[in-house]
């Protein structure tokens, strides 16, 4: 009687499991995505789109060649926002809106940067510096992937319209940037 018990509740908590899988957890890794079976948008030989959601929040995440450095602006409008908003990731996190005049961070040094709320993503890390030169340099290190986690509270649900640029892609000639739609807004139902 106990075992079977115990094999009940083992399988009770598996279909648990299988029910609400564990959402993706923003850590550099496009693996959690595979793992639920979100299906890849291919923008270009190894730069892949997701796009994937819960009750609270909307995960995008794309990963990118060796090399690269997979920066990005991603362009939003949604249902709790007046205008588009710009949330932008690279060694460092901020949000603007797109509207002319609207403050945003004109240097690396300006209090404008980490001011972004209800939304992260794992931005290109900081690795120590580099001394070898007349100047010492900052050092950068970087995921397999980028990942923006958005939540719903901010955004709301509905029809959210979104472009995202995605730039420091290397390539065999070179950096390049890829723009996800090019010409225009891609409609992602938020529910």
């Amino acid at each position: 009687m106990r075992y079977t018990l115990i094999f009940l509740i083992a399988l009770l908590v598996s279909c648990q499991q299988h029910e609400n899988p564990a959402p993706p957890l923003v850590d550099g890794s496009i693996e959690d995505f595979r793992s639920l079976n979100v299906p890849p948008i291919e923008l270009m030989s190894e730069t892949n789109l997701y796009f994937y959601q819960d009750k609270h929040y909307v995960w995008i995440a794309f990963d990118y060649p060796d090399g690269s450095y997979g920066t990005a602006d991603l362009k939003l409008l949604s249902p709790k926002l007046s205008d588009t908003i710009n949330l932008h990731v690279s060694a460092q996190l901020g949000e603007w809106y797109l509207t002319e005049g609207s403050p945003r961070p004109d240097n690396p040094q300006s209090d404008l940067w980490w001011n972004h709320s209800g939304w992260y993503a794992n931005e290109v890390w900081p690795n120590g510096t580099d001394n070898s030169g007349e100047e010492p340099q900052p050092n950068f290190k970087n995921a397999k992937a980028r990942e923006i986690q958005i939540s719903k509270e901010r955004f709301g649900k509905g029809e959210w319209k979104l472009q995202i640029e995605i730039r420091a892609i290397q390539t065999s000639e070179g950096f390049t940037s890829i723009t996800f739609p090019e010409n225009d807004f891609h409609q992602l139902e938020v529910f």
